[in-house]
């Protein structure tokens, strides 16, 4: 090259005029080794650590964004544990008082040991493991599937390496596990995996803003979603499943009320599930079997064996199982409907219907269908927010365990999405609709 020709139109080597050639070219190449430096610098002195075997559904990631969602409740400053341990119970469907006791303290002690919310700390271990110590998944182990592989090239024998960035530096820190052994044996022991979890998800926390602008991300709230994921956070819904547990926890350990009632024709109606807002994953109309028949009702994400409630007081005036073809459908008693063999149920499998009374007349009538188990018998009166079931997938062939709610009136099925807007969010998209729908369009009715 010779001088005087640009070596770039901008920045730190552009041309500098009446400098001699021999000079420009020694300050270009020492500004360019500057920039070369500066480069290596940006990046992060470590390669990305990634969860094994975590897959990314499109479909979820489009139904709600960061966005949508309102900032998550405070944690109680102080914490009784009695109280805790009861929603721990709960929250965990464990009837065994002194394994949920021995494991709400080991909750708290790695959660306080780690300056962490043991209500964050108590709602992974049910979403990672449903509370199980000897659950093997996704490459992890334990009460918070841990995976060793994603962690492994930080230790230096019992201390894990990590960075943060200070300024244009990278600051080196650690963490003394001076305890246990990182590796799947120990991951299966509640304590020690708690222990590892607890620390690693403060070294997320305290990782977070520098992982954040290191690695490519798609946009989320919470350091959690890198408990998950690893450097690179691939899908916000993970963490939206775990704070949704940390308020189901909340709400059972009675800091956290039930959210306000929505007023609608008279009625107060309340969240089918806890833990509101939930996310609707399939909307009314959408196409079912081919476009054999639409979907009646909505969908809302859900866990096997969640509480699901009334939305409003009234009669129960269905509870039984959905039958197969022109059988329609058939009352039974509440033994006989959890006993009821369920391949020889319909599309709704186990389900309860229950009749409120506007103030303005006519009638709405809220059913709850794929239920695991029914809590109600026909006939009965209930409250709003009183237990009539739990979620399941009975009358299901292929979809994961959820809530399917109608919601019928004088003018025909009106849209839950719609009328229980607030507890229910979200936009769920119909993906590979069918080419031909064969049946009736669904009118649904103004709300």
């Amino acid at each position: 090259m010779e001088a005087g020709e640009t070596l770039t139109a901008s920045g730190p080597c552009r041309i500098v005029r009446g400098m001699p050639g021999k000079w420009l070219r020694a300050l270009c190449i020492a500004l360019a080794l500057a920039c070369l430096a500066a480069g290596v610098d940006d990046k992060p002195p470590w390669r990305a650590r990634r969860r094994p075997d975590v897959t990314h559904n499109q479909h979820a990631a489009e139904r709600v964004k960061p966005e949508d969602w309102a900032p998550e409740p405070e944690s109680p400053p102080v914490l009784d544990m009695e109280l805790f341990t009861r929603a721990v119970a709960k929250l965990c469907v464990d009837p065994t008082p002194a394994r949920a006791r021995e494991r709400a303290e080991l909750i708290v002690k790695h959660a306080h040991a780690n300056k962490l919310d043991p209500f964050l700390l108590g709602a992974l271990v049910y979403r990672t493991s449903r509370c199980r110590s000897d659950k093997e998944e996704l490459g992890g182990f334990g009460l918070t599937l841990l995976p060793p592989a994603m962690y492994q090239t930080g230790f230096r024998g019992r201390s894990y390496a990590y960075f943060v960035r200070d300024g244009s530096a990278w600051s080196e820190r650690t963490i003394d596990f001076g305890r246990f052994a990182f590796g799947p044996g120990t991951l299966l022991r509640a304590d020690s995996n708690l222990y590892f979890a607890a620390a690693m998800l403060a070294m997320w926390r305290d990782q977070h803003a520098t992982v954040d602008s290191s690695f490519e991300q798609v946009p989320h709230r919470h350091f959690i979603s890198h408990f998950i994921w690893g450097d690179k956070v691939k899908s916000a819904r993970a963490e939206d499943r775990v704070l949704t547990d940390r308020r189901r926890l909340l709400e059972y350990y009675g800091s956290l009320p039930a959210r306000s009632p929505l007023l609608y024709r008279g009625l107060s109606l309340g969240a089918p599930l806890d833990g509101a807002p939930r996310v609707v994953s399939s909307g009314i109309g959408f196409a079912r079997e081919d476009g054999v028949r639409a979907h009646r009702g909505v969908d809302v994400e859900s866990e096997f064996g969640e509480p699901v409630r009334a939305i409003e007081a009234g009669l129960v005036t269905f509870s039984g199982v959905d039958l197969p073809g022109q059988r329609n459908h058939e009352q039974f008693s509440i033994g006989e409907t959890n006993s009821y063999d369920r391949k020889g149920m319909g599309h709704g499998g186990r389900y309860v219907c229950v009749q409120h009374t506007p103030s303005d007349g006519g009638f709405l009538r809220s059913c709850y269908m794929h239920l695991e188990t029914v809590a109600v018998p026909y006939g009965n009166k209930v409250k709003r927010g009183d237990l009539i079931g739990t979620v399941g997938r009975t009358g299901m062939l292929r979809s994961a365990p959820h809530l399917h709610i109608e919601l019928l009136g004088p003018d025909g099925l009106y849209d839950p999405a719609e009328i229980l807007r607030g507890h229910l969010i979200g936009t769920p998209i119909e993906f590979d609709p069918p080419k031909k729908r064969r049946h009736k369009r669904l009118v649904v009715a103004a709300p």
